[in-house]
C-alpha cells in the first residue's frame, strides 16, 4: 500500500472566522465548494491541507476532554516559538493567558485553541 497523508478535516462553526484565524497561522485558501448542506473550504500550509467544513445547520459545541477518543491537537513545529509566540500575540490569536511551555528534553510548546476550542500546538524542539 502507498499511502501519502492528504488533509485534516476539521467541522467550523463561522467559516469566515475559522479562515481568518487559519490564515493568521500562515494558511492560504484553497478551493471552496459549496453544496447542498455545507461549505468545504480548503487551506494549505506548506505540504499540510486542511478541509473546513462549515455545515448549515448549527453544530452544537460541546466541551472537550482532555483525554477524549480522537483527534486532540494539530501540531506544527517552529524554529523560533517565541517569535511565532509575538506574532500570534500582535494578531489577536492569543491573549495574555497564553504562556510557553518549558518541558523536559528542551521542547517549548505553545498551545491555544481555534475559534472551535480545538486545540494548536505549536512546538520548538
Amino acid at each position: 500500500m502507498d499511502l501519502v497523508a492528504d488533509h485534516v478535516g476539521i467541522v467550523v462553526s463561522d467559516l469566515e472566522r475559522s479562515k481568518s484565524f487559519y490564515r493568521a497561522l500562515g494558511f492560504t485558501d484553497g478551493d471552496e465548494r459549496v453544496m447542498a448542506d455545507k461549505t468545504l473550504s480548503f487551506m494549505h500550509l506548506g505540504d499540510l491541507a486542511i478541509e473546513l467544513f462549515a455545515y448549515d445547520d448549527t453544530v452544537p459545541a460541546h466541551e472537550l476532554p482532555e483525554r477524549m477518543l480522537g483527534f486532540k491537537h494539530l501540531a506544527f513545529e517552529t524554529q523560533d516559538i517565541d517569535a511565532a509566540y509575538e506574532e500570534l500575540r500582535r494578531a489577536g490569536v492569543i491573549g495574555e493567558d497564553i504562556a510557553i511551555r518549558e518541558m523536559p528534553g528542551g521542547w517549548r510548546l505553545l498551545f491555544f485553541p481555534d475559534p472551535d476550542g480545538m486545540e494548536i500546538e505549536l512546538k520548538q524542539a
